[in-house]
């Protein structure tokens, strides 16, 4: 999720996937200002004319939020409120409207009270890194925010053999070239993993360092990976070694809980269910220990939105 401040009272937000919005649902609260681009029918009525004419017309819409719940997906936000103030003069105030937030979309958020930006950041914190898997011949880049992986782009060295080492300008040139693709990652998250075989991900993180791009970054080491590139990044994701480097990341405890559920289902030891019955009374008895949300789950197995709060409502 991307946010910047306004004013102490005032936030542009963007969410970009299913967990921005699962933390928006609750975020967003009755008596907030939302404002956003939206569609609305206008009704005219034109003047020696008894017919209506309605048009379709996008417009920014300021409301005042009475609700807010998701739309058929947990990557739709309704948000329904009364109208507060239009781009539009044909829109009247108090008249009510639903504004549709999907990852992608840009609002603006106003409080009465002061925002707690400190919530945002941790959250965002916690949420989003870059990862760097390289070796000789190439590196991979991705971006993790929350349980998502988006794959960059891999680099070619454009040289072969063990010989690389001993050619300080290829490596030089090696390493502006992936300095140029993180660069426009880095400038919003400030967390780096580094892996991949042999010490040349030492070498990276020593020269990252001393640019002006890396004095502020925390760069993480994750040994016994051995493969580069997009298969590194994989490789590297699903390794002890990140695990314990990342043990507080979003992505980590997500693995580590989809990991313990595996293993409980495999043992068959009742300490884990996929049963919404189930999982309402263990969260209803103070029982449920974690909870991991699966978009490919819910869409084979839809759940109403009631339920889910009622869940979220209970841990």
């Amino acid at each position: 999720m991307w946010f910047k401040k306004l004013t102490k009272s005032s936030a542009e937000i963007v969410p970009e996937n299913m967990e921005d919005m699962l933390f928006l649902r609750s975020y967003i609260g009755k008596g907030d200002l939302v404002s956003s681009k939206t569609f609305r029918t206008i009704k005219y009525e034109k003047m020696y004319s008894r017919h209506v004419e309605k048009e379709r017309k996008s417009l920014i819409l300021t409301i005042k939020v009475d609700s807010v719940h998701f739309a058929g997906s947990f990557e739709v936000l309704n948000i329904d409120g009364e109208i507060q103030a239009s781009s539009d003069a044909d829109v009247s105030q108090g008249s009510r409207h639903v504004l549709e937030v999907r990852p992608g979309t840009k609002f603006l958020l106003i409080r009465e009270d002061e925002i707690k930006f400190n919530m945002l950041s941790e959250y965002i914190k916690q949420d989003q890194f870059v990862i760097l898997s390289l070796d000789s011949i190439v590196a991979g880049i991705g971006q993790v925010k929350g349980s998502k992986i988006d794959y960059v782009a891999e680099i070619p060295s454009y040289y072969q053999g063990k010989r690389y080492e001993t050619k300080q300008e290829l490596r030089h040139d090696f390493f502006e070239k992936i300095s140029k693709v993180l660069a426009p990652l880095l400038k919003q998250n400030r967390k780096i993993v580094i892996s991949g075989p042999g010490h040349l991900k030492l070498e990276f993180k020593n020269y990252l360092e001393n640019t002006n791009l890396g004095k502020t970054l925390q760069i993480y080491i994750v040994e016994g990976v051995d493969t580069a590139g997009f298969d590194g990044i994989r490789m590297a994701l699903n390794s002890e070694g990140f695990s314990k480097v990342m043990r507080d990341n979003f992505f980590s405890k997500a693995k580590d809980v989809m990991e313990r559920i595996l293993q409980s289902m495999y043992k068959g030891d009742g300490l884990s269910s996929s049963s919404i019955e189930e999982i309402k009374i263990m969260a209803s008895n103070g029982a449920c220990d974690s909870l991991l949300i699966s978009k490919d789950y819910l869409s084979k197995y839809p759940v109403e939105e009631r339920v889910i709060v009622e869940i979220f409502s209970n841990l």
